[in-house]
């Protein structure tokens, strides 16, 4: 048995066919939300349509008073009625011709409503003509009932999801599972070497046994890896010494930059393989703080999709103690909190060595006539060495992308780091050119 919609059974034979729900209003379809433009704003024009010469129109130039009005919008309103009739008997003629050798069509008294429903011109159509053909009783004259829908009177209840189903007690294994991989730690291409190198001093002495990887280095393992899996691990990445390109895409974020600039091999992997972020409570709160900016900029948001989602390149990841509250009050005892911002999340696309490079700006200010400087909010610790430096790029993309915005020599743009919970600024002093950006962007790497 197949169940299908009518406009799916075109061109299809059955040797029984059944049309159920011919009742009034129904099947055809007179009843529900009109389609046509005039009454429905969610319609085209028929002018606009591809079909408009076979629909009925409205000129309303042709109406030089409101009744005149009045009797053309009720003429077209009956004959797209007529058309939306006459496509319903044609859709009912497709239904009732897929039958080879027997058709059953049916109603029902009641159907969603409190009320009984008659039945449906194509029902009758059907009771009137089959009897020529197939000869017999083919309709049952029974009046129509008085009184509430019985199934309102007495609905059928039960509980769902049904706890003794097996389906159900397989959704929760599922949900279990999910958990331990909702809480695994994500494993960066940088442990895996370290695990790498790790497993083979180890696996020659350690048999079956657990390693503890507190050894591991800077990024610590938090949880011991069985060595079956480990060396599993191993000869995948051993096996894996076919090299494939990795292209970037055409339009990148300015958190995928620092991504390429930090660890290049890393964006190639997600590049391949997305995968969704951890999200941690550190991350929430900048975004928290962001929000409450906006507010005292009265202006719109501050935070950028990419900073909620990536928050692993454009925010810290070191702990930080300072909550909402300190961060708020450390912001308002700032300078920055008695100036005025020329500009707040000053969005920005440019392109740089053929790749469309987007942005948001936090804040812009204008130090005098002329000279301008972009600051971005940072809610972590503060940063110095290497790890200042490649955070630098942020500010160098925002503020070559301000000097184009508004026509101005990148030499009159300064750009600067805020950390508010330190209540510190940071101005780097060697801030990459666009050629040095160009070049950042061209060294994507072989996987």
């Amino acid at each position: 048995m197949q169940i299908l919609t009518i406009h799916s059974a075109k061109g299809a034979e059955w040797d029984y066919v059944a049309v159920p729900g011919l009742a009034d209003r129904n099947f055809p379809n007179t009843g529900r939300k009109s389609d046509s433009w005039i009454k429905n704003a969610g319609s085209i024009p028929v002018s606009m349509r591809g079909d408009s010469l076979q629909l009925p129109s409205i000129n309303f130039a042709n109406f030089s008073t409101n009744k005149n009005l009045k009797d053309g919008l009720e003429s077209f309103n009956d004959q797209w009625k007529a058309r939306k009739e006459v496509e319903e008997m044609r859709l009912a003629y497709v239904a009732f011709t897929r039958a080879k050798h027997g058709l059953f069509c049916s109603t029902s008294h009641f159907r969603n409503g409190e009320n009984a429903v008659a039945p449906s011109k194509l029902y009758l159509i059907c009771a009137q003509h089959l009897p020529s053909i197939a000869g017999g009783v083919v309709l049952a004259d029974t009046p129509i009932p008085e009184g509430r829908n019985p199934l309102k009177e007495n609905p059928i209840t039960g509980n769902w999801p049904d706890p003794t189903s097996k389906y159900q007690l397989i959704a929760e294994r599922v949900k279990e599972s999910a958990k331990f991989v909702a809480s695994s730690k994500a494993f960066t291409l940088a442990e895996l070497t370290a695990l790498q190198k790790l497993g083979e001093n180890a696996a020659a002495a350690a048999g079956d046994q657990f390693i503890e990887t507190d050894s591991v280095g800077a990024n610590q393992i938090d949880k011991s890896v069985v060595l079956s899996d480990l060396h599993a691990i191993i000869n995948e990445l051993k096996n894996k010494s076919d090299i494939t390109n990795v292209f970037l895409p055409t339009r990148l974020s300015v958190s995928t930059l620092l991504y390429l600039k930090q660890d290049p091999n890393e964006l190639a992997l997600r590049l391949r393989r997305p995968m969704p972020n951890h999200t941690d409570k550190y991350a929430r709160r900048g975004t928290q703080f962001h929000l409450w900016l906006e507010n005292q900029f009265k202006h719109a948001s501050l935070i950028s999709m990419d900073e909620i989602f990536n928050n692993s390149a454009n925010d810290d990841q070191a702990e930080l103690d300072a909550p909402l509250q300190d961060l708020q009050q450390a912001w308002l005892q700032s300078d920055w909190a008695r100036k005025q911002p020329i500009g707040v999340e000053v969005g920005f696309e440019t392109v740089i060595a053929g790749t469309v490079v987007r942005g948001r700006i936090d804040a812009v200010y204008e130090l005098a006539p002329g000279k301008f400087e972009v600051v971005d909010w940072k809610t972590g610790k503060v940063k110095s060495g290497d790890d200042l430096s490649v955070a630098a790029l942020q500010l160098a993309m925002y503020r070559m992308a301000f000097a184009k915005l508004n026509n101005i020599d990148v030499a009159n743009v300064s750009a600067a780091f805020h950390y508010v919970a330190q209540n510190e600024t940071v101005r780097p002093a060697d801030i990459m050119s666009e050629a040095a950006l160009t070049e950042i962007i061209s060294t994507i790497p072989q996987l």
